[in-house]
């Protein structure tokens, strides 16, 4: 689903992927661009379809071997530990600060970031907190 909804994204026109770049996720589900994602990829239209690919504009997503998780691309961007916690309390804001922090990395795995749009909410935001301080162990 997610490779789906990303090689829709890159078939769009630079001016498509630059209307949806400029998109907050509220007004995502009004943009002309979203509902040509939503036809070339045959997704859905769902607050999961929305959330995916609000986060999928402006990050360098990567689908290569050494593409990193979610939480250890951020931890490798230099984003701090009191910013991570700042996102799991941040409630409904907490999405589009996080999408601030990833546009920081680099090469970031595209199914990692496919589940944590898709399932965002309380766990996903605890299950992101603990990957990342478990990658800054290491």
């Amino acid at each position: 689903m997610y490779q789906r909804i990303y090689s829709a994204y890159s078939s769009l026109s630079k001016g498509d992927q630059a209307e949806l770049k400029r998109c907050n996720l509220s007004k995502l589900a009004n943009c002309p661009a979203y509902f040509r994602v939503l036809k070339f990829s045959g997704a859905k239209d769902t607050t999961q379809t929305q959330r995916i690919l609000f986060l999928m504009t402006s990050i360098d997503i990567s689908q290569e071997s050494e593409a990193q998780p979610v939480a250890l691309a951020l931890l490798k961007a230099g984003v701090k530990e009191s910013q991570i916690i700042q996102i799991t309390r941040s409630g409904d804001n907490a999405i589009e600060y996080l999408k601030r922090q990833l546009v920081r990395c680099k090469q970031v795995q595209l199914e990692s970031l496919g589940k944590l749009a898709q399932f965002w909410g309380e766990n996903s935001r605890r299950q992101l907190l603990k990957e990342f301080i478990l990658a800054e162990q290491d």
